[in-house]
């Protein structure tokens, strides 16, 4: 009787530890799987990254283009037109001088 008890109290044991392998193997093919779907969402998010950086680029290049023409914008505004908007400037000031005066 003895040794009836110890084999049951082996196979027992063995049907534990089959049990817990069991939930190991399954528990790793989870991980595994939600390893593979992580690594491929950052490979996403990195794709995405590169393409955002791209766009800012883009955007920095037209903002400096666009500050370059509003500088030589202004600078073609250079003496001659200034002096033109000063004369009409002038002139109105002196029409309206005019009509205040009569």
């Amino acid at each position: 009787m003895p040794e009836t008890s110890k084999y049951n109290f082996f196979m027992e044991e063995l049907s534990s530890l089959e049990k817990r392998i069991y939930s190991f193997i399954q528990r790793d093919i989870e991980l595994s799987e939600e390893n593979i779907r992580l690594v491929k969402r950052v490979e996403q998010l990195e794709n995405e990254n590169e393409v955002l950086i791209l766009k800012i680029r883009e955007v920095e290049e037209k903002v400096v283009k666009f500050q370059r023409s509003e500088i030589d914008a202004n600078d073609s505004l250079g003496s001659e037109e200034k002096e033109k908007i000063k004369t009409k400037i002038d002139d109105l000031i002196s029409k309206i001088d005019y009509h205040l005066r009569s």
